[in-house]
């Protein structure tokens, strides 16, 4: 197998939804932010933040549980954690493209927005879905309990933590901290003589079926 026969398997096995659902995301952002009206402005600013996160941990979550053949990966030499691993850089790398095209898009319209805030808060909450989605996925071998892990998250920090705490660097900072963390346990969760990296490929992953 050459390297670029390789690659093309791993972008087949994280499926669509990793490089389609960010876009998607992204886009949805910037058109609500366009609509510069006051309730569309206000809808525009909580999309813009939560958005492109919420459909990157989405496709995490999916990433992680589409693998039908999860005991086989844990038997091989190579250790699974690394494969999940290396699996969920796709989506990051294009949720990182999609925020800086759409922050770039924003800022080049006219629309009056701190780039480096809106960085750290993407990121932030990126880390924190990402590793709550990861980590939920793990534990039960379905996307379905890390979707709703991923919605009771966003809402509190659209309803509580945006109403106390404030933008930028407060809320990112425990982000990270929080989602890297969540990320290693469920990645340790996957090693050799963990509990959870057999219940993966029987749960379902939520978003149809996984490809041989």
């Amino acid at each position: 197998m050459t390297t670029a026969t390789w690659w093309a398997h791993e972008v087949r096995r994280c499926g669509r939804q990793a490089y389609v659902l960010p876009v998607l995301a992204a886009l949805l952002a910037y058109g609500a932010m366009a609509a510069r009206t006051g309730d569309g402005m206000l809808l525009g600013r909580a999309l813009v933040t939560s958005a492109l996160p919420t459909a990157t941990a989405l496709s995490c979550a999916a990433v992680v549980a589409r693998e039908p053949m999860t005991e086989l990966h844990l038997s091989l030499p190579t250790a699974y954690a690394r494969t999940v691993a290396r699996r969920l850089a796709w989506p990051a790398a294009v949720s990182a493209a999609a925020a800086v095209a759409m922050t770039g898009a924003l800022a080049a319209t006219g629309h009056r927005l701190d780039p480096a805030t809106t960085f750290a808060e993407l990121a932030g909450l990126t880390a924190l879905l990402g590793g709550c989605a990861v980590w939920a996925t793990v534990r039960s071998g379905s996307a379905a309990t890390a979707t709703g892990l991923v919605v009771a998250t966003v809402l509190a920090k659209l309803l509580l933590i945006d109403r106390v705490v404030a933008e930028g660097a407060a809320q990112a900072v425990p982000a990270l901290l929080a989602g890297g963390w969540l990320t290693a346990l469920a990645l340790r969760a996957l090693r050799p003589g963990g509990h959870y990296g057999a219940r993966l490929g029987h749960g379902g992953s939520g978003f149809g079926p996984g490809e041989a």
